[in-house]
């Protein structure tokens, strides 16, 4: 019986670890999946900026041409100053005059409001691209860390299962059937008592039951949870 339980104890001990790293290998798509965000969220920032100096330059263009526009009715408003003959004409002549200045005061405004938009977004677009650079460095490195682990874990596990295997063969088929059932249900299948405590549940034990098992002559199943016992100071897991 004892070489039985020490067989489980070693069959655990590979399903904790194959446990571990199938968790692991089930998470890197996960994390390629984050980093792919990333990526993506960098180039539309560079793309937002992008577009946003291109609007400010295309708003300053458009004030320019509106500034000439406007310059050349204030100088063909200005020829015609000598041309009007009636004062209630040179006083809408001259309306149209200040309507023109406005107008060109007002697109001298724009085109040093879009001056000022295409210096920030400039600034912006280029710190977004030093960012996306950067970003993209430390994501090509962690992929390759991603891609050099998963290698590791893919031929770690295949070892795992191939030893899982092996050991399997080398247990009696009640004893493994037994085990399998309670890991089925419960991680770890196994659990070591301390103090004449289960440490897989953390219920007290029967002082009948703790008696049987340091006897060691037959397999010993918690009350409570159903875990198979090993004594206490033996190798194994702690529970949990």
């Amino acid at each position: 019986m004892l070489e039985g339980l020490k067989q489980l104890i070693d069959l655990q001990g590979l399903d904790d670890e194959l446990a571990a790293g199938e968790n692991e290998h089930a998470a890197l798509p996960t994390r390629r999946a984050e980093l792919a965000a990333s990526r993506e969220a960098a180039e539309l920032r560079v793309a937002e900026a992008q577009t946003a100096q291109a609007d400010a330059e295309g708003e300053q263009r458009r004030a320019e041409s509106e500034l000439q526009d406007r310059e050349a009715l204030l100088q063909k408003l200005e020829g015609q100053q000598f041309q009007v003959k009636t004062n209630e004409a040179y006083t809408v002549l001259l309306r149209e005059i200040e309507q023109a200045k406005d107008a060109i005061s007002g697109c001298e405004t724009r085109i040093l409001e879009a001056m000022d938009l295409i210096e920030s977004a400039r600034r912006a677009h280029e710190s977004a691209r030093n960012e996306r650079r950067q970003l993209l460095e430390g994501l090509a490195a962690e992929e390759k860390a991603l891609d050099a682990r998963e290698k590791e874990l893919d031929a770690r596990l295949s070892e795992l299962q191939q030893a899982r295997s092996r050991l399997c063969q080398s247990i009696e088929p009640e004893l493994l059937e037994q085990y399998d059932k309670i890991a089925a249900r419960h991680r770890p299948a196994v659990a070591r008592v301390l103090r004449e405590t289960c440490l897989g549940c953390r219920v007290g034990l029967p002082p009948q039951l703790r008696i049987e098992l340091l006897r060691g002559e037959r397999l010993i199943t918690c009350t409570h949870c159903q875990r198979i016992l090993i004594p206490e100071g033996a190798a194994g897991p702690a529970g949990k």
